[in-house]
């Protein structure tokens, strides 16, 4: 390989550059070049490949020898634009305006806006109506702009460390699942997947008066004075008990443990089942005092309530509220024990006394069973609200529920001004921002063969007054149609309830946990100790397995 040897450098102390020039350039060709022209580079260690693209075959022109040709300087290549901007409409009147007496009189008035906003915020807090970053007039932005500071969902129990995950079940892969049942269909057209075992309590007759309500002939909602309604849970219901002594009955639940799995993936707030796992039976039941005992408000809406503790309208409020609403509008559209005599079953209530059904609330229960497949039967404790007449004079079972509108600016439709001439509006406003509560009441309705669900529509009198409520209209629909209408899939219902049963009686025998994570669209099952969730005088579950006979329960607090 050839030296590269350093030609010598004579020192200029008086001057910039060489003294002379070296002997063995002299007669090296010079080519004159302008000032003006940009300044390339020496040499260039690329190689000579960088130029084919503008000399096609490699030769370069005569004359042009030593031109250097650089296209990525010339390409950004720039002059100094000196010119002068030129001044649009807008900022050559905008000085004439600053000193003119319109712009003066402008000022004042926002002066005087900002004053009254400053005013109205300060009233605003006072009522304790203030939210985190400060209250706007227009209060939707304020909202919006508060959604990025909501905290991480807590989950409705605290997870233990000694607790172990067994399955994940994201909702994903449970959207994919499908389980069809068989349905029969009876002589009025009714479908119905499933049979009565037990019919059990009594029933109120609902007064047609209330399907005349409307928006201008809006009633008051009353206050009942009767206490709620404990859901006893799955291994403390003595009918419960009894039939699970029958070989034929392998897996037992409540209608809202049920309906709440099956309609799983529609959730976003936490919630959780527990399961017993004893032997050949399987039992799933919700917690006492559970958060499914209460309703949620807008819990799939795209602008959920914000968690602050100086606002009225937090999650746990609102939810506070609907099942207070829930309860007074039963009973209220119930007609008096004294006009006519209530419809009774064969059974009585097996958790209230007869001679005290005036006290509490008139309530029947029907126990179901449904066959998923060969050797699993599937039974459900199902609640009815009420008995109506229906058009050939027979008697059709009824669930009553209540859809309450909390703030209008919030819903996304106000329900005075649209109930009466838009309903299918306000309901498909409600099925976005309520489409797991929705969906469970048509599971739960269609799980106890109800030959209808009657929807009733409550409103606050001010929104800023969660006492006072209105009825402004009811509707009722038939389960089955009404489940097309808010696109439920009764199929992939049935294929996830199929799916979490079979992965449970997988299990060992013992205590789980079925709980939707509070931040993920996912349920985790969990396998927890035995005396989790267990009081002083408890009950455990395997005493179903005893021989001896179960004591009642004695009436509902």
């Amino acid at each position: 390989m050839a030296a590269f040897i350093l030609p010598p450098v004579e020192s200029s102390p008086n001057s910039w550059g060489p003294m002379k020039v070296p002997d063995q350039l002299t007669k090296v060709p010079y080519q004159q070049f302008s000032k003006s022209e940009p300044i390339g580079r020496i040499t260039d260690w690329t190689g000579a490949l960088r130029f084919q693209g503008r000399f096609s075959q490699g030769a370069v022109p005569a004359g042009d020898q030593y031109a250097y040709v650089h296209e990525e300087d010339e390409a950004t290549f720039q002059l100094v634009d000196s010119s002068r901007p030129q001044r649009t409409f807008f900022s050559r009147g905008a000085g004439r305006f600053r000193s003119s007496l319109a712009f003066r009189r402008q000022r004042n008035k926002d002066f005087r806006n900002l004053a009254d906003n400053q005013r109205d915020n300060t009233r605003f807090q006072n009522q304790g109506q203030n939210r985190r970053g400060g209250m706007q007039r227009g209060g939707r932005q304020d909202y919006n702009r508060n959604r990025q500071f909501t905290k991480q969902r807590e989950p409705s129990v605290s997870i233990q460390a000694n607790w172990v995950v067994v399955e994940d079940m994201e909702f994903v892969r449970m959207a994919k699942l499908s389980f069809p049942m068989k349905a029969d269909v009876d002589e009025r057209g009714k479908i119905d997947v499933g049979e009565d075992i037990v019919s059990c309590g009594a029933l109120d007759w609902y007064e047609k008066s209330f399907d005349r309500v409307t928006v201008k002939s809006e009633k008051p909602l009353v206050r009942s004075d009767k206490p709620l309604l404990t859901n006893v849970t799955t291994t403390d219901d003595p009918i419960i008990r009894k039939l699970a002594k029958q070989e034929e009955f392998t897996v037992f639940g409540t209608d809202t443990a049920i309906s709440t799995l099956m309609a799983a993936s529609r959730s976003v707030y936490s919630w959780d089942i527990v399961v017993h796992r004893v032997g050949k039976r399987l039992f799933l039941e919700q917690r006492k005092n559970s958060e499914l005992d209460s309703l949620t408000v807008s819990e799939t809406a795209n602008e959920p309530p914000v968690e602050d503790g100086a606002v009225v309208n937090t999650p746990k409020n609102l939810s506070l509220e609907a099942t207070l609403i829930n309860h007074s509008f039963l009973q209220q559209v119930l007609k008096k024990p004294s006009d006519e005599s209530r419809y009774k079953f064969k059974e009585p209530n097996p958790f209230i006394a007869t001679e005290d059904l005036d006290k509490n609330v008139c309530v029947a229960y029907k126990y179901r069973k449904f066959k998923l497949a060969e050797g699993l039967t599937l039974v459900v404790r199902c609640t009815l609200d009420a008995v109506t007449q229906g058009p050939s004079q027979d008697v059709n079972f009824l669930n009553i529920k209540a859809l309450n509108e909390w703030d209008p600016r919030y819903s996304g439709v106000d329900w005075r001004s649209k109930l009466d001439t838009q309903p299918g509006a306000v309901l498909a406003t409600e099925l976005k921002n309520n489409s797991f509560k929705l969906a469970r009441w048509t599971l739960s309705a269609l799980l106890a063969g109800a030959d209808a669900l009657k929807v009733g529509f409550v409103s606050r009198t001010n929104p800023r007054d969660p006492s006072q409520h209105a009825i402004l209209g009811t509707q009722q629909y038939r389960p089955q149609e009404f489940a097309n209408n808010i696109n439920l899939n009764l199929d992939n219902a049935w294929g996830v309830l199929y799916y979490i049963i079979r992965l449970c009686l997988d299990l060992e025998d013992g205590k789980y946990l079925i709980m939707k994570d509070p931040n993920k669209p996912l349920l985790r099952l969990y396998d927890i100790p035995d005396e989790s969730f267990e009081s002083d005088g408890d009950e455990d579950a395997s005493d179903v397995e005893k021989d001896e006979e179960p004591k009642p329960t004695g009436t509902v607090e």
